[in-house]
């Protein structure tokens, strides 16, 4: 008996059955349950991937922009304030300041001067004007030139060469890159040039350059060119400069420091005798154009993390329709000793296994869209992308979403499947239906007896699995109010865009001379064209508030304008507009008050205008562009305090037709005849030119939240092409016994896709109505971050309807398949079916 025994044992422990290798097999299931259903698999990985795609996409792109833009902008040496006098030109805040009276300029001694001061490490000066270069037969553009002395030797706001001749020899021109495709002309040919006092000049373009200092022609409608100080003599003007850039020694970081620093500058170059401008103290090493960047990517952001959560709504289903389907198996595997725990650890390996799939593919493809999409905007933005390495703390997000929410969203239904006794799953027999969904569904065929038969059982399916079809209309319908919310950020962000042009901008043409001239001069002579409305003369310029303590703020930009202004239609916030009485009323904006809180309607201030102080009272505070600090002022009493009494070199022009060819040929008019008159024009620009520019920011905008909003919607079909999926596999017997009965293919084709268009239209109804609270939470914050404000909402019916028509194709092409499979399910395979 003992020798019996012994021969026994090794039975008992033979490799294969020892109780510790007894559940091995269930590794084996899970890659069974992987590969044994790849419709199922793809969609769920689909879905995964979509998420965590576009999470890399974005963060690689926001990261490589914003890095590689602050590197390059670094790299040129940007200066940390700049002191104008006498010019015009456009500052880093994206306002102009007009040409004044005082036309002396900065000599090389006053600046070497400068640069001689301990706190500054590099003055350098430069000569900017305007002319008009011909762009067609009919049609001129304005030119902004800038002379500079030394190209070999340039210390601030570096220029790059990108081909052709450096630095450019007298009598010739070098051209910034993004203008170029304004030009009528390529490297080696020449254009035509017509100076403010009507002479005409011809430049040969001997290279093109790259100034990212400057916003590119498109955003302006401004062609940049560069030349040497010999050539700016050969045009007629001074060799004098009328800008000076000054980097800061010590602490430049410090936007407080640099604006000390050009305190001292400003008061030096007063005592030499000149009268500049404030100087203009940027946000140091910030690009100025990085806020578009901040903009596109933000709400992008939001979008693709929508994505992957919603990604875990077709796991959830997933999920819980095959613990269903294995119920009996998951009886079998406790049966033979399988704890609770080895069973979850299995379905979340699973789930880990389908989130690895995802990832896989997602990193590189993410890594490719982040090169086409850097690229795009780069160049948009007129800079260079020369690093699209992805930091692998990216790829460590990536990682982590793919695999932690679809872990965290099929934990609730694993646990749930897998705490069934053995006694219970061993009953199980399939998907039962329940007895009061049965008694719903037999009074409805009762009730709904005209209804046919096929759309009856598709109405009845739909309703079937509650949960089921709860988690596939939040999935869509979240896909759906994202996708119409951006159709309404679209109209609400041009319709404020127009609004707000309108208010600030209602006028036809500007002009800009080349000096200050009588301003009840320019404008009767501008009303004595036919077709003039209404001219007005204006003043723009930069003042500084001074605080009890005799500090002094940052550079806010002060407009003059007439008080019962046809050029504007102001729309104030809070107080009231300028009346014609008043003298020191100030008129603040929004961005203004942000940066000083304590400034309320009936608040005083303190402006220092030229050299002088004055108070001034807030009488009412207005919207305009995100935080630009603006102040508007009564042109007459502004006139007499900054001691320019009925002079102007700035005009606007109200025309009584509004169209962009006539905007052309009036801006044409205007020049022709102020040039009879001895008036010299620096430059013109039309309305319509003035808001290309705006609405191409805007589209680019647009265009990057409409691509995240197709993936959040396809998120969407791809939830409800898994729920189709799964409803024909459950439904294999019931649709097996149809046939049996008799039912044709085309039969079985209509119910199951009825039942993905009856899904796909309720979700759609219910999208769109989220859509409103959605689209008005999106609208207000891209307000907040581009305007300072909430945007004026306005619902998009244009995208609720597309989103209809998206619904329909969406929902029979994710019930396509599915109902292509049903038709081919046959008696054999109901009575396989377990």
């Amino acid at each position: 008996m003992a020798v019996t025994s012994h021969k026994r044992q090794p039975a008992v422990r033979r490799r294969g059955w020892h109780p510790r290798f007894l559940l091995r097999p269930r590794w084996n299931k899970v890659l069974a349950d992987l590969g044994g259903n790849k419709t199922r698999t793809l969609l769920v990985v689909m879905a995964i991937f979509i998420g965590v795609f576009a999470v890399g996409m974005i963060m690689s792109s926001q990261d490589i922009l914003t890095n590689q833009l602050r590197a390059t902008y670094a790299a040129t040496n940007p200066a940390h304030f700049t002191i104008a006098i006498g010019a015009t030109g456009y500052n880093t805040d994206f306002t102009i300041n007009t040409a004044s009276s005082n036309t002396r300029g900065f000599d090389t001694d006053l600046v070497e001067v400068v640069e001689q001061m301990p706190e500054v490490a590099t003055a350098e000066g430069r000569r900017v004007f305007t002319a008009q270069v011909q762009v067609a037969p009919d049609r001129r553009q304005t030119i902004q030139f800038t002379a500079i002395d030394d190209f070999d030797d340039m210390q601030v706001n570096t220029i790059a060469q990108v081909r052709g001749t450096w630095p450019p020899p007298e009598q010739a021109i070098l051209i910034e890159r993004s203008s170029m495709p304004e030009l009528p002309a390529q490297v080696g040919d020449a254009i035509q040039v017509e100076l403010p006092d009507g002479t005409r000049r011809e430049l040969p373009i001997v290279g093109v350059v790259h100034d990212l200092h400057q916003w590119p022609t498109p955003f302006l409608g401004t062609v940049y060119g560069y030349i040497s100080r010999d050539t700016l003599e050969w045009l007629g003007e001074p060799r004098t400069f009328n800008q000076m850039l000054v980097r800061v020694a010590q602490h430049a970081e410090s936007q407080a420091h640099n604006a000390a620093v050009a305190q001292q500058v400003y008061d030096k170059i007063q005592k030499a005798g000149l009268d500049p401008a404030f100087p203009q103290v940027p946000t140091p090493e910030e690009p100025p154009l990085e806020f578009v960047i901040t903009a596109i990517t933000a709400l992008m952001s939001v979008m693709s993390v929508m994505a992957i959560l919603l990604s875990g709504f077709l796991v959830v289903n997933t999920i819980g329709a095959l613990l269903a389907r294995q119920t009996r198996q998951i009886g079998i595997l406790k049966s033979i000793g399988a704890r609770s725990s080895q069973i979850i650890g299995m379905y979340l390996l699973l789930v880990i296994g389908f989130g690895l799939l995802a990832l896989v593919p997602a990193v590189p493809l993410a890594h490719l869209a982040t090169g086409v999409f850097t690229q795009e905007i780069a160049g948009f933005l007129n800079f260079d992308v020369q690093n699209r390495r992805i930091p692998g703390m990216i790829i460590l997000t990536q990682a982590a979403m793919s695999l932690a929410v679809p872990l965290l969203a099929a934990l609730g239904p694993i646990l749930a499947g897998t705490r069934i006794t053995v006694r219970a799953a061993l009953d199980d027999h399939g998907i039962a239906q329940p007895g009061g969904q049965q008694r719903r569904s037999q009074l409805t065929g009762r009730g709904l007896r005209f209804i046919p038969r096929p759309l009856l059982l598709a109405l009845r399916n739909t309703f079937r699995r509650r949960g089921r079809l709860a988690l596939t209309l939040i999935t869509l319908t979240l896909g759906g109010a994202i996708f119409v919310a951006v159709f309404s950020v679209r109209t609400s962000l041009l319709g404020t865009l127009d609004e707000l042009i309108t208010r600030l901008y209602n006028f036809d043409a500007e002009i800009y001379l080349e000096r200050t001239y009588r301003a009840d001069y320019l404008v009767s002579e501008a009303e004595r064209l036919p077709g003039v409305v209404a001219a007005e003369a204006q003043i723009q310029t930069s003042v500084r508030r001074v605080f009890p303590n005799d500090a002094e703020g940052l550079p806010l930009q002060m407009f003059a304008v007439p008080p019962d202004t046809q050029t504007m239609l102001p729309r104030v916030q809070a107080g009231r507009w300028l009346r014609p009485e008043d003298e020191n009323a100030l008129v603040i904006s929004t961005g203004m008050q942000a940066e000083n809180p304590d400034l309320q309607v009936g608040s005083m201030l303190t402006l220092k205008i030229d050299g002088r102080e004055t108070t001034w009272q807030v009488v009412g505070i207005m919207p305009t562009f995100a935080e630009l600090r603006w102040v508007y002022a009564d042109y007459d009493y502004y006139s007499r305090v900054a001691r320019e009494v009925d002079q102007s070199s700035y005009l606007r022009i109200v025309a009584d037709r509004h169209s962009p060819e006539y905007q052309a040929a009036l801006v044409n008019a205007v020049e022709t005849h102020f040039k009879r008159q001895g008036i010299n024009v620096s430059s013109t620009k039309t309305m319509t030119e003035l808001s290309q520019g705006d609405r191409e920011v805007i589209q680019v905008i647009v265009v990057s939240l409409l691509f995240m909003a197709f993936l959040v919607a396809l998120v969407g079909g791809l939830g409800l092409a898994g729920t189709m999926s799964l409803n024909v596999i459950e439904r294999t017997r019931e649709i097996g016994i149809m046939r049996a009965i008799g039912a044709s293919s085309g039969v079985i084709l209509q119910i199951v896709l009825a039942e993905g268009l009856l899904i796909g239209l309720l979700s759609c109804g219910m999208g769109t109505l989220l859509a409103l609270p959605v689209s008005r939470l999106l609208s207000d914050a891209l307000g907040e971050l581009l305007f300072a404000d909430p945007l004026a909402f306005h619902f998009s019916l244009t995208g609720g309807l597309i989103w209809l028509l998206l619904s329909v194709v969406l929902a029979l092409g994710a019930s396509l398949l599915p109902a292509r499979n049903a038709t081919r399910v046959s008696v054999r395979d109901v009575l396989a079916y377990e």
